[in-house]
């Protein structure tokens, strides 16, 4: 057996649906998401497609049919990056009608220091994801903290072991591509910037989050109100209250998880329902948590 394991999913997968559908805020990268992994995956769609509309041929339509299986999803913590790629098979299992093997690289896949081992890990990685992904139909390999494996090679800091590593997973994502195996690449990162430079030209598509603006942070309120009394003022009341403290924005995270909680908490502990009063009271209590570029290593790490 081999020693390095992929964490597996088979979409559709109820819990998969009901996260995907709980995301709120972020619906244009969810239809970008989903749209570049059906154009990637559905071949025989965007080859009925060119054949109704240009029978003649498109000599443009190969940046369509030859593009990359490499998709980046950055930005900052708390944004949703993770939810959305651990979630979207699901959706997309149902958009190509058939199975999806999600497959999550494990926290370990650096191993452990050996030589040649970060090479040697990463191609047993997409040997597995190809593989897997000819069996069930196709896949999306996730490599969450991608900037471990792909940091640029021109960084002083950067060990032989690590460039290595790098110009393996170029070779792996370019030999995808070229074999036309039925296999996505999801890579997520708090920090873009750092990845190597060939790695970021290969992205078909580079979705990048940001904490909520305005009307993403009301989108956030209607949600955690539904199934409650409240009038728009008020929702104008909750957005007020959750605009930025001291220069730094609320994530979604800090709004659909943290203040979620911690308002039904208060509720459930008063014997009161919940309501736009008791989101407010809570708000006053919880601050915005901190930028990536103020955050441990380990709190960089607990994206959701």
């Amino acid at each position: 057996m081999s020693e390095l394991q992929l964490l597996e999913v088979i979409h559709p997968q109820k819990d998969a649906a009901a996260r995907y559908e709980a995301l709120v805020g972020i619906d244009t990268h969810q239809t970008l998401l989903l749209d570049e992994l059906t154009l990637l995956l559905d071949v025989e769609r965007t080859a009925r497609w060119l054949k109704k509309h240009h029978p003649r041929g498109l000599p443009v339509a190969g940046a369509l049919t030859g593009g990359s299986p490499l998709i980046l999803l950055s930005g900052e913590v708390g944004c949703g990056k993770t939810a959305l790629a651990a979630s979207v098979g699901t959706p997309l299992a149902k958009a190509l009608d058939r199975k999806v093997a999600g497959l999550e690289t494990p926290s370990n896949i650096r191993g452990w220091g050996r030589v040649g081992e970060i090479s040697a890990r990463i191609t047993e990685a997409f040997e597995q994801a190809c593989a897997r992904a000819k069996q069930i139909g196709c896949g999306l390999l996730i490599i969450d903290e991608a900037d471990d494996l792909a940091t640029a090679r021109g960084e002083m800091q950067a060990h032989h072991e690590d460039r290595a590593g790098v110009n393996v997973l170029i070779k792996q994502i370019d030999r995808i591509a070229r074999e036309r195996a039925p296999l996505a690449v999801l890579m997520i990162t708090n920090r873009s910037g750092a990845l190597d430079p060939a790695v970021t030209r290969r992205a078909s598509l580079h979705l990048r989050f940001d904490r909520p603006d305005p009307a993403q942070r009301r989108a956030v309120m209607e949600r955690l109100l539904a199934g409650t009394r409240h009038t728009d003022q008020e929702l104008e009341e909750l957005v007020k209250a959750t605009e930025p403290r001291r220069g730094v924005r609320f994530s979604f995270s800090d709004l659909t998880v943290r203040l979620a909680r911690a308002a039904l908490r208060r509720a459930w502990r008063a014997d009161r329902p919940l309501g736009p009063a008791v989101l407010l009271e809570t708000l006053a209590e919880i601050e915005p948590s901190p930028p990536i570029g103020l955050l441990s290593s380990k709190e960089v790490c607990d994206d959701v």
